[in-house]
């Protein structure tokens, strides 16, 4: 075990060696020395590992010498590195925290590299460890904060610590802003409590959600892989298929120049959509397009901001209202769930649809598993919107084309047999996301029960998989 000594020496030669010998005699182990002459020429700060009946002597020693200032019980240091801009003051809100939580300093050392940052390396005295999460939680918020050394203590340090790092893993991994870095750490700090509520293992859980991060990272770029087929409905009316390698399908009606979406997948590969939809229309940018999307889960509805209009029922709008009135969304409104879907928001890096280019076609006033609330015009032909009650997500939407014998279906119904390796490992790490994959399990079977029966003979184009004919 460790113990740090505050000792309070005489301002003499031959004084550090007389506490080395005291605790070497008694068996110890030094293993780190923590002293500043131009800061105090007395204390020294010593951690020693030893077994518990050495330092018991180790402590009855310096007591025996004069040295010992008072019983260091289970203090120690945490050696953090704090990464600040190499500007002039970078440092001095950092400082101001550490005051405000009135934690002592025992150490302090940094070095211009040449690069635009400064790597400033402190000890802190922990003494209460409440103290200590409350200083990480706000240095964190004002820079990266790695904490490179420390003994155990408790539970409540070292769910403190884990989550500090894993937030700012997640910022090297992704690039993440100090502003999007913030919001990380203040979910990471949620689902670190909903973890000890389910009491489940802290590095499963945070691995999986580490490993979604590395996975968009892995599939950005010139490696994002999209499976992208045409079909033709009819004359002039063709639709494309976009499956993404993880995230939902999004699905392109084109008619006459004009592209109607149902839905859009990730708001994290928005750079390399853009260059796959030039691709397919030469001139994406400059088409009149729209979206109308099947619910308003963040894998469905994370790229709204492409379009110019966003058909949707008043359940979504509501939804989206909520969002940007800082509310919780309708994911979110389930403590258990609400840290997963937050959290999912940044490293997707979603944003909430802009409500002016929002038009709600209806919305459900009965009790019915799907009720028919609107319709929508596109070229020759009518699409039946249809809301289902709630059993994979609120506002949950079906459109059908009866002329075409066509049915988007969101994630209500889905084709798990066509799915890639990659997107099946997606499947697996999203309930850990989310905690949950429907809203209301039960329900939503139900609805899929209907669904297979009234969709009979139709082409269904799913929430995520090939076509289901």
């Amino acid at each position: 075990m460790r113990k740090t000594y505050i000792t309070n020496m005489p301002d003499q030669a031959g004084a550090f060696l007389t506490a080395s010998k005291a605790i070497a005699e008694c068996g110890g182990n030094i293993v780190r020395v923590n002293y500043n002459r131009a800061v105090d020429t007395r204390t020294l700060l010593i951690e020693v590992d030893a077994t518990e009946e050495q330092q018991e002597l180790i402590s009855d020693r310096l007591k025996d010498i004069e040295y010992l200032v008072d019983d260091p019980g289970m203090r120690q240091i945490i050696l953090i590195e704090l990464v600040l801009p190499d500007v002039p003051g970078a440092l001095l809100p950092t400082l101001e925290v550490i005051k405000r939580h009135e934690v002592n300093i025992p150490y302090i050392n940094s070095q211009e590299n040449g690069t635009p940052y400064q790597n400033f390396k402190m000890g802190l005295l922990v003494e209460n460890t409440a103290e200590i999460k409350g200083l990480l939680d706000d240095l964190s918020k004002i820079c990266e904060v790695r904490v490179l050394d420390y003994e155990a203590t408790d539970r409540l340090l070292d769910s403190t610590i884990f989550y500090v790092t894993f937030a700012n893993t997640l910022r090297e991994t992704l690039g993440l802003s100090q502003e999007e870095t913030n919001g990380a750490l203040a979910q990471a700090n949620k689902v670190m409590q909903v973890v000890d509520k389910r009491d489940e293992s802290p590095k499963e859980v945070f691995g999986r959600i580490q490993r979604f991060a590395e996975l968009i990272v892995e599939n950005s770029g010139r490696d994002f892989k999209a499976t992208v087929t045409r079909h033709r409905l009819a004359d002039r009316l063709t639709m494309h298929v976009i499956e993404p390698p993880f995230g939902d399908n999004t699905y392109i009606l084109e008619y006459y120049g004009a592209l109607l979406f149902v839905d859009c997948g990730l708001g994290c590969f928005e750079n390399e959509m853009h260059t796959l939809l030039d691709d397919l229309f030469g001139d994406f940018s400059f088409r009149r397009k729209s979206a109308l999307i099947t619910h308003p889960d963040i894998d469905a509805a994370g790229l709204l901001r492409l379009f110019d209009t966003v058909y949707l029922n008043r359940t979504c709008y509501s939804n989206f209202v909520n969002e940007h009135k800082g509310r919780a969304s309708y994911r979110e409104r389930n403590p258990m769930h609400a840290p997963y879907n937050t959290l999912t928001k940044i490293l997707s890096r979603y944003e909430t649809p802009q409500l002016g280019r929002c038009v709600v076609i209806g919305g459900r006033s009965g009790d019915d598993p799907l009720e028919t609330i609107g319709s929508m015009r596109f070229g020759d032909w009518n699409l039946r919107i249809i809301e289902g009650a709630g059993g994979h997500a609120r506002g949950e939407t079906i459109i059908t084309c009866p002329e075409l014998r066509v049915a988007f279906t969101g994630d209500l119904l889905v084709n798990d047999t066509g799915l890639t390796d990659l997107q099946r490992t997606f499947l697996d790490l999203q309930p850990h996301l989310r905690a949950s994959y429907d809203t209301k399990p039960d329900l939503a079977g139900r609805i899929r029960g209907q669904l297979r029966h009234k969709l009979d003979g139709y082409t269904i184009c799913p929430g995520r998989g090939p076509l289901i004919r």
